[in-house]
């Protein structure tokens, strides 16, 4: 088989599929680390999360502050059915798909009324449904109000004489490199073909497409469908994997306004309309993030002073993030 580019072994395809390997093999070197493996898998569970706001604000152009909305109540639904319901406590995996149901479903709803709007209007709304949802979840008894919930981990699972603990983070991270890899493969792919066009087409100017026959409302659904089931889905994994959720407006509440803001963050830090780049903001988010964190832990607010500052550089010198200021400069 010769070399030849365009392909299916290209210099860019030998490096996706090597960059995968070594994320396969990588936790079995720092495996004793369990933090630094919590940190992984939170890179990969919040890169899969803002690939989710890519596809609804980078590649169809409606930008979205309420993406808190979806993965709230994916983190909910399988808070509140392992709760309440002994099937679950035993096996929580179809919570995830249960989770991932939900959000679509308040997705399309949010999108029937608000992609009605555009620009900062829609942004805006969806910001206040969120607020809106979880001001219901904080009041409600049914979903234990602020004290939030402990969720179970999932019982063991064997497999002949392999036995798989959840109780450890190794099996989230395999979990959430895997989730991470599907998204990503399904974005590129929708990305590839002619609704991915449409989506760009809608981007970039609304009205022209809609002459042109793109039926720009149904096509702004479909985004919202697949951003809010991946979204849910993927906070339903959350809340399995941090064990406990709440409703609070501090960093880590699951329907709070940070869990909204991250994926913008996240996207933009990266480079937003690209594959890579919500990847590449997870980990500078997460990551440095999380090291500054530590490092200045003892000055509170110093870490976020300074993330900011590293923000702001970022766009300053790469407006459109990371990965689009390497290709633009870099690899021409």
């Amino acid at each position: 088989m010769r070399l030849k580019y365009g392909g299916i072994i290209t210099p860019k395809n030998i490096l996706l599929f090597a960059s995968i390997i070594v994320a396969t093999i990588v936790p079995y070197f720092i495996a004793s680390q369990t933090y630094l493996i919590h940190i992984l898998t939170l890179v990969l569970l919040f890169a899969a999360f803002s690939q989710t706001w890519n596809l609804l604000a980078g590649y169809a152009g409606q930008p979205s502050l309420g993406h808190a909305a979806f993965f709230g109540t994916g983190a909910y639904t399988t808070g509140i059915l392992t709760f309440y319901l002994a099937f679950f406590k035993e096996n929580p995996w179809p919570a995830l798909f249960i989770g991932g149901i939900i959000g679509a479903t308040i997705g399309l709803a949010i999108g029937a009324i608000c992609f009605r709007l555009r620009g900062p209007y829609f942004a805006l709304a969806t910001l206040a449904t969120t607020e809106v949802i979880r001001l219901l979840v904080l009041n409600s008894e049914f979903t234990r109000g602020g004290l939030g919930i402990v969720v179970p981990s999932p019982p063991p699972v064997s497999f002949f004489s392999f036995t798989i603990d959840f109780h450890e983070k190794l099996p989230y991270y395999y979990i959430s490199l895997a989730i991470a890899i599907v998204l990503f493969s399904l974005i590129y792919i929708i990305s590839k073909s002619r609704y991915g066009l449409m989506f760009q087409a809608i981007r970039e100017d609304e009205d022209a497409a809609m002459a042109l026959g793109v039926n720009a409302y149904r096509i702004k659904l479909l985004a919202m469908f697949i951003c809010s089931f991946a979204s849910g889905f993927i906070g339903a994994l959350y809340a399995l994997y941090i064990t406990y959720i709440d409703p609070s407006m501090e960093p880590g509440g699951v329907l709070s306004l940070f869990t909204s803001i991250d994926p913008v963050l996240i996207t933009i830090i990266g480079g937003a309309g690209t594959i890579i780049g919500p990847l590449i903001g997870s980990f500078i988010r997460i990551g440095v993030g999380e090291y500054l964190r530590i490092t200045l832990g003892f000055r509170a607010g110093m870490d976020l002073i300074l993330f900011g500052a590293i923000f702001m550089i970022i766009f300053f010198f790469a407006r459109k993030g990371i990965w689009g200021f390497v290709k633009e400069k870099i690899i021409k």
